[in-house]
């Protein structure tokens, strides 16, 4: 029996945002690109015609793809401005998580911060 593939869903369709979509579509065998997010029309129109024939569902909202039932990561490509925003609503949802850099052009941000382990 075949392992279970991860569910990812990838947050902006830019330049890196299409090549990391199409990597998890054809060259990642653990995984399935099962949705994409991007508020601008002409990523939609480029993901219908790449991405939507694959099955992979396209969202305008990414708060809307965070809630799609069995997504498991969520791959952040989108505008620098809300990577720490995207990924914190992501890890907030339990999602696993892989942010494009920088993770914010704010140093406070961007600064680690201790946490609590229970």
């Amino acid at each position: 029996m075949a392992p279970p593939k991860l569910k990812v869903g990838l947050s902006g369709l830019g330049r890196m945002g299409k090549r990391h979509a199409l990597h998890f579509l054809n060259r990642t065998p653990r995984a399935e690109l099962v949705a994409v997010s991007t508020p601008d029309d002409a990523e939609i129109e480029w993901a219908k015609e790449h991405l939507a024939p694959f099955g992979v569902t396209l969202y305008k909202s990414y708060d809307d793809m965070l809630k799609q039932d069995g997504l498991q990561a969520v791959v952040i490509a989108s505008i620098t401005s809300v990577h720490a925003d995207q990924a914190i609503k992501a890890i907030d949802a339990d999602k696993h998580v892989l942010c494009e850099k920088p993770l914010s052009t704010n140093g406070e941000i961007s600064t680690p911060q201790p946490i609590a382990l229970t």
